[in-house]
């Protein structure tokens, strides 16, 4: 019995691995992602409840339109291989799909993140417009104590058509090393 499972799980590990594809991988961790970041955000102790919740929704739904991008942009991408000579087909196509999935990480997803997810949190979080309208009219007296003012008296001459000079940027002598400029 245990070497029959032994044996199913070594012929599993060998076909993963002959057969693996770069969008697989990327959809696996996609998945993993999008099950265990929202889990683990609810169970944070420290966080306000709708905090977490605001955010474990927001994490989950970045993985659901992560997750058909992934597969959809990968497997289009593989298909590109096809124009390649017969004996670079097999490993072009892993390559290009290589590729495709890092476009579909690096542009696709953060765009398509961007264009819907804040509408769709808004649908889920609608915000109360009404509680943040300030009364600009409002006096409003400080009990910060009020510095006095300063002025600043200083012998420096401008010439704005003086050519720059090594001296024009160092105000004391210089020598040896120092670190800081100062």
């Amino acid at each position: 019995m245990a070497s029959n499972i032994s044996g199913k799980l070594k012929s599993l590990c060998k076909n993963l691995g002959e057969n693996c594809k770069p969008t697989y991988v990327v959809m696996a961790i996609a998945t993993v992602k999008g099950i265990c970041r929202p889990t683990f955000t609810m169970m944070d102790k420290h966080e306000d409840y709708e905090t977490k919740k605001y955010t474990a929704i927001r994490e989950g739904l970045t993985e659901v339109i992560a997750i058909p991008v992934y597969w959809g942009l990968g497997e289009l991408s593989g298909k590109c291989a096809k124009f390649l000579p017969e004996e670079l087909q097999k490993q072009g196509k892993k390559n290009a799909m290589f590729l495709g999935v890092c476009v579909a990480a690096l542009l696709i997803i953060p765009g398509l993140c961007s264009a819907t997810i804040k509408p769709i949190m808004d649908k889920f979080f609608p915000t109360k417009k009404d509680e943040k309208k300030v009364d600009k009219n409002l006096d409003v007296t400080s009990s910060a104590p009020q510095l006095q003012s300063v002025a600043v008296v200083s012998d420096l001459k401008l010439n704005i058509n003086q050519k720059p000079t090594l001296q024009t940027f160092f105000s004391r002598p210089q020598s040896g090393m120092r670190v800081g400029g100062v």
